[in-house]
């Protein structure tokens, strides 16, 4: 067996909030997205160029939960974009907060 693809799955207290903000910051586009009667979005997914990122609210019925604030966490996402100060600030202007300011590392990457 081949694997042709693989997708990132998030789950987020709020896929709509987090839609709304991904969307003007990273220049996504929504390909769809699968609403509950309750509201709850069931699945929703991003098209980032070419790759495409999934998300979901919580299903605590199903143990299906976001990351807790405070908590580790076991992952994390890595976008390589054209300018990262640029994407950095329309976060900023759109809620984000700084964590790490942009700097040159010595990988030779500038990330922040």
């Amino acid at each position: 067996m081949a694997v042709h693809e693989l997708f990132v799955c998030m789950r987020v207290k709020n896929t709509s909030a987090a839609i709304d903000f991904y969307t003007p910051v990273f220049g996504v586009t929504e390909k769809f997205r699968l609403v509950e009667p309750s509201g709850r979005v069931g699945h929703a997914e991003l098209a980032f160029k070419g790759a495409t990122l999934m998300l979901s609210d919580e299903f605590p019925e199903y143990d299906i939960l976001a990351p807790q604030a405070g908590a580790s966490q076991a992952m994390s996402l890595h976008l390589h974009v054209n300018n990262c100060v640029d994407v950095i600030t329309r976060a900023m202007e759109a809620g984000a907060m700084l964590e790490i300011p942009a700097q040159d590392q010595f990988y030779g990457e500038r990330s922040g």
